[in-house]
């Protein structure tokens, strides 16, 4: 991509290297890179295909369709991913929001909507803090908490929160709910999208997969290992009827099973994604 070129050509030249690369959609790709590096919108895209691109958006369309080439996901090539409502800045420590997970938030704001007062949640697990700033715009949530064991990923969310021009969200670093373990604490709704790949999966995993965090995606042997010690703590944590919201891989439905053999939780229920798998595990916590 040189000088002189049009925007259509531009984008028309990152498509055919992307083909070359494998990519599976290089048209509608090579699109998105090129509305990105022009910060405009793909139908405003087609208005400007016969306009000359600048030097300085060519060279940056360039470098993208190079590292996506290497099969480096979009949202971290762009630096941006939606979820819901929100524009998220996302980065290589986080994980990539999913819309299945759209579906987590969903359950979520049925249970708030369901809240007699205001109440104190928790997301954990909060990456990007996607799920813990959706959390904090519904009504019914007083305050909400969104936990993270690394560092970078709460920078990232803190980043995202002050984009939205409010502080709604006290973030912890915190292995889980370890700091709430040692106080008296409690909380009537806590949801979770934690790491629920089996550990030796992770290799066999896409390409675009592989560039995200191992820390967000390991769940150990059994892909489990987080989720039932979440469990554990959670039935400490949440008081008499508050909700427990788990995002599970595609073949975990036994979490919902392991929750109804503990004899601690009513209303277990599973929610299946638009492709009909597993997705959403709801319990409520059992009144002594």
């Amino acid at each position: 991509m040189g000088r002189g070129l049009s925007v259509e050509a531009a984008f028309r030249a990152a498509a055919a290297r992307l083909a070359r690369a494998g990519i599976e959609e290089p048209a509608r790709e090579s699109e998105f890179l090129a509305a990105a590096a022009l910060d405009c919108t793909r139908p405003q895209l087609v208005l400007r295909r016969e306009n000359p691109i600048s030097d300085k958006c060519a060279a940056l369309l360039a470098r993208w369709t190079d590292e996506r080439c290497r099969r480096k996901p979009l949202a971290y090539i762009t630096g941006r991913q939606p979820f819901i409502h929100l524009d998220l800045q996302v980065d290589e420590s986080v994980l990539i929001p999913r819309p299945e997970t759209e579906l987590l938030v969903e359950r979520a704001y049925e249970a708030l909507d369901r809240m007699d007062s205001s109440i104190d949640a928790a997301d954990v697990g909060t990456g990007s803090g996607n799920i813990a700033l959706c959390l904090a715009g519904h009504p019914r949530a007083r305050r909400v908490y969104g936990i993270d064991i690394s560092a970078q990923a709460l920078a990232v969310a803190r980043a995202n929160e002050a984009r939205l021009g409010r502080r709604t969200v006290e973030w912890r670093q915190d292995d889980l709910l370890s700091s709430f373990m040692r106080s008296d604490m409690r909380l009537a709704l806590i949801a979770a999208n934690l790491p629920y790949v089996r550990t030796e999966a992770l290799e066999a995993l896409d390409p675009e997969v592989r560039w995200e965090p191992r820390l967000a995606l390991d769940g150990g042997p059994d892909g489990l290992g987080p989720i039932l010690r979440l469990i554990e703590q959670a039935q400490t944590v949440l008081l008499e009827s508050g909700v427990l919201l788990l995002e599970i891989g595609y073949d975990q439905a036994g979490v919902a099973e392991n929750l109804k053999r503990r004899g601690l939780w009513n209303d277990v229920q599973l929610f299946r994604d638009l492709a009909g798998h597993p997705r959403i595990v709801q319990a409520r916590r059992k009144a002594a």
